[in-house]
């Protein structure tokens, strides 16, 4: 009995150490791909700057100016220079409008209570 328990306690341990190795294993594989990314992406850089040209090696060196209102070119909003008010036409109150429709009349109109039929 006593010599059964302690096969189960070492397959036990003998599991947990190859599943922290594969876990090790795993981390070392994927760091290296990832060190082998940043290896070929320096690399690329590096040839474009030897390539000679001026024009290449000034957009590796100073990327290109970046918009100073990105959403104004992209009309989200307006640009600093059109800071006129605009009158959205959709937006006006139909003309045969009689009383707003979202503020109470003025004078509610009265009902009269029914006279009453036949005393």
């Amino acid at each position: 009995m006593l010599d059964l328990l302690r096969r189960k306690e070492g397959i036990r341990r003998i599991q947990i150490g190859l599943s922290g190795l594969a876990g090790v294993v795993l981390l070392v594989g994927l760091a290296n791909i990832v060190v082998d990314n940043v290896r070929r992406d320096e690399a690329a850089v590096a040839d474009a700057a030897n390539d000679g040209s001026a024009a290449n090696m000034a957009e590796t060196i100073m990327p290109p100016e970046k918009p100073t209102e990105p959403l104004a070119e992209l009309g989200v909003t307006p640009a600093p220079e059109a800071s006129a008010p605009s009158v959205v036409q959709d937006l006006q109150p139909d003309p045969n409008l009689r009383e707003p429709l979202d503020q109470p009349s003025p004078n509610p109109p009265q009902t009269t209570p029914p006279a009453p039929q036949g005393q």
